[in-house]
């Protein structure tokens, strides 16, 4: 049975958004990785959630972890750099131990990139998405609802 209370709704709402401001970083995070190879830039992650901020308080005016999700869907990219370090243990050489050894540390760093690496986003996600609901707060403060005195 679906659960169709407001909180489910706006669950899924949020979601949206987040998925909206997250995948909207994604390109330009990928390229900052792609054109340097080594530096991976999260400053897309920021603007991005500033969009979704910006759009769950105008269309919801609730904006619980939008930020931090939007932050989680762009640190995607996270991934190819943890693969990258897990792929330079391939270069190993010496006793079977010293390699199997090497492999494990390498293995453990990717998985410590990509925790650190995605919490840092969702922190960035959420800071951007502060700047977002802002923004939407501002820009609807002066406006009038109320359309009788047209």
């Amino acid at each position: 049975m679906a659960d169709d209370s407001p909180s489910s709704r706006d669950g899924s709402a949020i979601w949206k958004f987040a998925l909206i401001g997250g995948i909207a970083s994604l390109p330009f995070t990928t390229l900052s990785y792609w054109q340097t190879g080594s530096e991976l830039s999260l400053a897309p992650v920021f603007f991005g959630g500033i969009l979704a901020g910006y759009l769950a308080a105008r269309k919801l005016g609730v904006t619980s972890d939008v930020g931090t999700r939007a932050g989680i869907v762009g640190s995607l990219p996270v991934v190819w750099v943890a693969f990258d370090v897990v792929n330079a243990s391939s270069g190993l050489a010496g006793p079977d131990w010293f390699v199997a050894g090497g492999t494990v540390l390498a293995i453990g760093f990717g998985l410590m990139v990509i925790i650190l690496g995605s919490g840092l986003a969702a922190l960035i996600g959420e800071l951007g998405a502060k700047v977002g609901i802002w923004i939407a707060r501002k820009t609807t403060a002066g406006r009038r609802t109320d359309t009788t005195h047209a």
